[in-house]
């Protein structure tokens, strides 16, 4: 009798162990998938925000770039030690009202540059090309650096064949009246989506810059692209004229485009 009670009294501690074993596994196995889980989420966020400081990265090193690059010309430019006047001497800027800014802000001599307000090759009678040509002829420049086309936009009502047949004729007569001076055409510059919204006729200055690009090569002109110098920062309050900082660029890259430097 003894014998059989102490059977079930084992019987029934082993039972006993059997269920707190089989809890304590299925608690075990609760915690283990909880803390997967949460390390998958970790793993998920830890590999965002990798990829957010990866384009910041990226973005910091880029803007990095391009002030170094800004400094070095400029560092350069101070070892020459050489001015702006000096290095255009003998040249010419034949312009509108943006290249008024390369005299406004000191950067050449205002005898270096001949530019007016609202000039044009389209027109020229009534915007006052005509009698600027003269004045560009008796300065007989070793170099002539033309920078129009702004105004043209408006004056041709966009249609860039009628710009390029004015370009042309004024070439014509610059060559004609100056044909010992190396030419060199600029293109327009771009402006801004704001100038666009103001008057959708600027939004031609892509397809006249194709035109006049076409027409320096049938001419056997140098052309000098600006279009990527431009950066929203140099616009003024119009979206079309350009900020002080700009002019160094377009002047090195003129430079540049004509062995000045």
């Amino acid at each position: 009798m003894r014998k059989r009670r102490r059977v079930r009294e084992e019987d029934r501690i082993l039972r006993y162990g059997i269920t707190v074993g089989v809890f304590l596994l299925i608690v075990g196995v609760i915690v283990v998938a909880v803390r997967l889980r949460q390390l998958r989420a970790d793993t998920a966020e830890g590999e965002k925000r990798l990829k957010e400081l990866a384009r910041a990265d990226v973005q910091e090193i880029d803007a990095k770039i391009r002030k170094l690059e800004k400094e070095e010309r400029k560092s350069s430019r101070e070892w020459q030690n050489s001015s702006y006047n000096e290095m255009f001497s003998e040249c010419l800027v034949l312009g509108d009202s943006i290249s008024q800014g390369l005299y406004i802000y000191d950067y050449l001599d205002d005898s270096l540059v001949n530019a007016q307000k609202g000039i044009g090759v389209v027109s020229p009678e009534d915007t006052g090309f005509d009698k600027v040509i003269g004045q560009v002829i008796a300065a007989g420049p070793e170099k002539l650096f033309i920078a129009l086309g702004m105004n043209d936009t408006i004056s041709a009502e966009a249609d860039a064949e009628v710009f390029k047949d004015a370009y042309l004729t004024a070439l014509n007569q610059i060559e004609e009246g100056l044909p010992n001076t190396q030419i060199y055409v600029n293109s327009i510059l771009p402006v801004s989506q704001t100038a666009v919204q103001a008057d959708e006729r600027f939004a031609c200055v892509p397809d006249f810059n194709a035109e006049l690009k076409k027409l320096c090569e049938n001419e056997k002109i140098v052309f000098i692209d600006n279009t990527e110098l431009v950066e929203d920062d140099y616009y003024e309050e119009d979206g079309i004229h350009m900020s002080s900082d700009f002019y160094p660029e377009w002047l090195e890259h003129m430079a540049e485009a004509a062995s000045l430097s």
